[in-house]
């Protein structure tokens, strides 16, 4: 499922995020902007309004926005979750990208989805061994 929308407003990219910028979805999202390699974008804005889980997948999708499109684009990420910040901080990736209203949200990380799963949805859970019937 494509997570994401791309619009282009003169030289300007705008990239809608949704939920999630992961393996299911980033490999498309830069597949759809090599579609945009070569032509004169000044300005690539990411909207992380609904971003709640980025994957390193995610990351490298960021990183050839920076490295691939235009003239080295401005980046700029609008109201992206405080814990997303941190990770481009912290891979160095921050310090070329404006940010816009960095806000406090619950992130989805691999063990809070479990979590948040079992605890919204009815699940039984069994445990089982393998090359044992059913009794």
């Amino acid at each position: 499922m494509n997570d994401f929308k791309v619009t282009l407003n003169g030289t300007a990219l705008l990239i809608e995020l949704g939920r999630s910028l992961n393996t299911t979805n980033a490999p498309a999202l830069q597949e759809e902007l090599t579609k945009y390699v070569g032509k004169p974008i000044e300005k690539v804005v990411f909207d992380a309004s609904e971003l709640l889980q980025l994957s390193s997948s995610g990351l490298r999708t960021v990183y050839y926005v920076k490295q691939r499109l235009g003239n080295k684009p401005e980046i700029v990420f609008v109201n992206c979750a405080k814990e997303i910040y941190h990770t481009l901080k912290l891979i160095g990736l921050a310090s070329s990208i404006k940010f816009m209203n960095i806000e406090s949200k619950k992130v989805i990380r691999k063990q809070d989805s479990l979590d948040e799963f079992t605890a919204n949805n009815d699940v039984v859970c069994y445990s089982m061994r393998l090359g044992q019937d059913d009794e």
